[in-house]
Order: structure tokens, then sequence, then C-alpha cells
């Protein structure tokens, strides 16, 4: 009989296989407001779309839609222009794989990283 009650509750805990799989945490080259997915020649830029958000409001910064865009550097590369105070989020897919850059822009424009995990060693 315990069998019988354990056997659906490990069930249910496990969750459900399959879905999409959440994406990777990867940086992305940001030079004052120019922002390139990769610097590799070799690499395809998929899709792309930036949010930001400040005080709980989210919102799309710019882009790609839906649309592959089959782009390699340096046509990979947007320029954006980032808000003092706010947290960022890119995400975009580069060789047919997602990723993800979180990132919060201080108040005096600078990029933190660091906050999300990701080091930023040109940082001084």
């Amino acid at each position: 009989m315990k069998r019988l009650i354990i056997l659906p509750i490990i069930f249910l805990l496990s969750g459900c296989p399959g879905g999409n799989p959440a994406p990777h945490p990867r940086a992305t080259f940001i030079n004052g407001d120019h922002l390139c997915f990769s610097i590799d020649k070799k690499d395809l830029l998929n899709y792309y779309t930036v949010d930001e958000g400040d005080n709980g409001k989210i919102q799309t910064v710019v882009s790609s839609g839906y649309n592959k865009l089959n782009s390699s550097y340096p046509d990979n590369c947007i320029d954006v222009k980032w808000k003092s105070n706010h947290t960022y989020v890119v995400n975009y897919g580069l060789n047919d794989k997602k990723y993800v850059h979180e990132f919060f822009t201080d108040s005096n424009g600078k990029l933190d990283s660091e906050i999300n995990g990701v080091r930023d060693d040109n940082k001084k």
C-alpha cells in the first residue's frame, strides 16, 4: 500500500519531462552603446531581444522579430541606448543555441554583470 502512495508522489515531484531548456548564460560584447553578440565570424546570430526593467516594469527595447537572421560579425552588432539604473536582459540565439546575458547599469551608466554571475575582466 505504501508503494502505491509513494510512486505517484515521486512522479508528481519529478515534474514534466521535455519542454524547452532554459537559455545558457553567456556575455555579449558591449562597448558604450554598441552591442555585439559574438566577435567570431564563424558564429551565426539567429535572433535577439533586448528587454529593460525599471521599478517592476519590463519592456522590450529592441528585437529582431521572428525571422532568422543568420548574420555574423560585424553584421551581428547593434546600437542600444542604455539607461542608468536599469536592469537589462539580452536573449539571443547563436548557432541555433539559446543564450541570455543579464546586467545592470548603475547611476553613472556603467554596466555591472557581476551581480548576475558573469564576471567582466575588462572592468576597471
